[in-house]
């Protein structure tokens, strides 16, 4: 018998993030003449013509040729410590650590109070991984250029990388007291104290901020933050209490309020910040929607979450109406709790707005297969070959479609074009072979039904299912009896308690006139459940029948015409009390 187939993160200043390139700019060096050497004119001007044309080279992108030029400098002027700089920088630029020094230390050392140099050479002093030495010239150039904020912060954080905490905290509490205090100084001396174990220190700072900047609503929430991280609850909600009335309105506020609440386990204000938050143009949309995705693995078995998570879609779509990822969530949801046809309705949204996501479009084909919707199916599966023309799960749908609305020869069509765009895929490769197997069939082309059949059970010899239908189809037209009696025999031997295979078995022996042994596994097959089966109860009359008991088969026929539908036949088997084939 055939078988049917069916929000805010703190961060410690970095330093020198980048390769830092310093250009030959006169603002910074200019080739003069070093007094400590004379040379004539006529080097000068050659000395001159090599850096000019070394810098040229280097503007246009040839190293080599660069560094020719400005170690040409260099022997006519080895005094002068423009070359050595440049060359410095052109190794830098290629990660050549090494030799970047050699150079810088040169240029340092032929003109000690130049700033640039020096920032050169501490920048690659940090590449060689001698951070003390680099620490030791911005503590030079802090004496140098004491209004430069960028070197106390450079200072701070390398002695924050070497472990030196103590001393990168001092040199912020220097920079400070010259510059007052700024966000950046504020959240990395803060960091430090908790390096330090200094939660008192590390409160102290975000506090000396809030003060600092009594309009900043961003620092009340950062320090409200501090003080939840640290179990000081009371204080935490005090905080955000004087945040609302600096700026009730902020999605964020209520989003870290909702945490809070989380936090200290009061779940009904938590999710009454949390739908002010989402409705909330503040918070961006695709914060929300990570926050629902995290929520959908807990719904399934908590039924008030999943209530909460609808509500918060509700308000999320009224936030963001034309936004596609929206209306995707929503559908995640809806097919979560098997709501098919709303899912449906949301991912026809999206495909409008946003037709190049072919996952959406697989998504949406796959429902109009599950809502057996196959007119709506083949519609949109051309639509989505359309645009996608090389993907084979499209042409696998519209095939489907076709075969479902019985157009079997579109079906054959689609599914030759989309087998072969099939790689490395054997299962989808299945599929196809299962649905060609069938289309043939039903267009009565035998030969190439078998041939579908037998490419997928090479890749899957043990698919119960088809080896099911494969062995019918043959026992029906009686081809191939013993190739169908060993595929259904393997069949049993993998399930051998399904009522509906132990009735292809039988019927396969029937159609060998092995009578006996057929009586046996439909006799076992009607004992399995398929008592009940109009198509089991004749075959097991025609089998009665066969043996020569005509009484008892007439009552199985009589009974299969009461159970239902039955062979085209039955009536007339009914009528003439004997066997027409």
């Amino acid at each position: 018998m055939q078988y049917s187939i069916k929000i805010l993160k703190i961060v410690p200043i970095l330093i020198f993030s980048g390769v830092l390139i310093l250009t030959s700019c006169n603002i910074f060096h200019k080739t003069v003449k070093s007094p400590e050497s004379e040379i004539s004119e006529k080097t000068w001007l050659e000395y001159n013509n090599f850096l000019v044309e070394g810098n040229k080279q280097k503007m246009l992108g040839n190293a080599d040729e660069c560094a020719l030029l400005y170690q040409n400098c260099i022997k006519l002027n080895p005094e002068n410590p423009v070359p050595y700089f440049e060359l410095a920088n052109l190794y830098l630029s290629q990660g050549d650590w090494v030799k970047a020094l050699k150079f810088s230390e040169q240029s340092v050392r032929l003109e000690p109070k130049n700033m640039w140099y020096k920032i050169q050479l501490a920048n690659i002093y940090q590449k060689n991984g001698k951070l003390m030495k680099s620490a030791a010239i911005f503590k030079e150039l802090i004496r140098q250029y004491p209004d430069r904020a960028d070197f106390y912060y450079n200072l701070s954080s390398l002695y924050s990388a070497v472990g030196k905490t103590k001393e990168a905290i001092k040199i912020l509490n220097v920079y400070e007291k010259k510059f007052g205090v700024t966000e950046p100084v504020s959240l990395e001396k803060e960091r430090l104290y908790n390096l330090l174990g200094r939660t008192d220190k590390s409160l102290a700072e975000i506090e000396n901020l809030v003060k600092a900047f009594p309009k900043e609503a961003r620092y009340y929430g950062i320090l409200a933050e501090t003080y939840a991280g640290n179990q000081k609850f009371d204080k935490a909600l005090e905080t955000y209490k004087k945040l609302l009335e600096i700026d009730r309105n902020n999605g964020l506020v209520h989003l870290s309020l909702a945490d809070f609440y989380r936090v200290t386990n009061d779940i009904e204000k938590s999710f009454d910040e949390l739908k002010l938050a989402f409705a909330s143009q503040d918070v961006d949309v695709d914060l929300k929607v990570r926050m629902l995705m995290n929520f959908i693995n807990y719904t399934e078995t908590d039924e008030d979450l999943n209530k909460k998570a609808y509500g918060l879609l509700e308000i999320l779509i009224k936030a963001h109406p034309e936004d596609p990822k929206v209306h995707t969530m929503y559908a995640d949801y809806l097919i979560k709790d098997k709501k098919y046809a709303e899912a449906r309705d949301e991912l026809r949204f999206v495909v409008k707005t946003t037709k190049d996501k072919y996952m959406i479009w697989e998504q949406l084909l796959f429902l109009e297969s599950q809502l057996s919707d196959y007119k709506n199916l083949l519609e949109e599966s051309k639509e989505a070959l359309d645009i996608f023309p090389i993907q084979p799960s499209a042409y696998l749908f519209n095939g489907l479609a076709s075969y479902e609305l019985k157009d079997y020869n579109a079906c054959i069509d689609v599914l030759k074009k989309g087998v072969a765009l099939v790689v490395d895929d054997p299962s989808l490769k299945q599929q196809f072979y299962t649905y060609l197997g069938e289309a043939y069939y039903k267009n009565k082309q035998y030969k190439e039904s078998d041939d579908a059949f037998d490419k997928l059970l090479k890749l899957d010899p043990n698919n119960v299912v088809i080896l099911n239908n494969y062995s019918y189809y043959l026992s029906l037209r009686s081809d191939s009896l013993l190739k169908a009696e060993r595929m259904i025999r393997r069949v049993i031997d993998l399930e051998p308690n399904n009522p509906t295979y132990l009735d292809t078995y039988a019927w396969v022996l029937y159609k060998l006139n092995k009578l006996d042994e057929a009586k046996k596994y439909m006799e076992q097959a009607l004992e399995k459940g398929s008592a009940k089966s109009a198509v089991l109860v004749e075959h097991y009359g025609d089998i009665i029948y066969k043996l020569g008991d005509t009484e008892k088969a007439l009552s199985q026929w009589k009974k299969a015409i009461e159970l239902g539908k039955g062979s085209e036949f039955l009536e007339q088997k009914i009528k003439e009390r004997k066997l027409i084939e």
